[in-house]
């Protein structure tokens, strides 16, 4: 059976370094107007939240400004840049980065939570 490529079904992966985390291209589509994240983890269901605020939503008031982190977005990839985060991610899994530097997980989109879902149970 024939079979054609489709960039639509290439899977989102995150991967997290000791002090960023690295979403994939794949991921880059959701977050076009995202000015800032806000992380938040459910520990019981293994996974991680990304939620992503426009500028006015970020500048609102809403949130507390030291929940928010900056996004940075390039053609291939976004970036959340923190070593707190980081360190916060892993301490609250029991992860640990192996000698290579990194961890790659699969993500998603919850179009109803309007966030990235990481989960920690499956390894990319």
């Amino acid at each position: 059976m024939l079979q054609f490529y489709d960039a639509e079904d290439v899977k989102g992966s995150v991967s997290i370094y000791e002090s960023h985390i690295t979403f994939n291209k794949a991921m880059l589509k959701y977050m076009q107007e995202a000015y800032r994240v806000r992380v938040g983890l459910d520990v019981d269901e293994k996974k991680a939240f990304v939620f992503l605020y426009n500028k006015d939503q970020a500048l609102s008031g809403e949130f507390k400004e030291s929940s928010l982190l900056k996004l940075s977005l390039s053609k291939t990839y976004a970036r959340i840049s923190s070593r707190a985060v980081v360190s916060y991610f892993l301490d609250s899994f029991k992860l640990e980065l192996p000698l290579d530097g990194f961890i790659k997980l699969n993500a998603s989109y919850d179009s109803v939570k309007r966030a990235i879902v990481i989960s920690i149970g499956g390894e990319a």
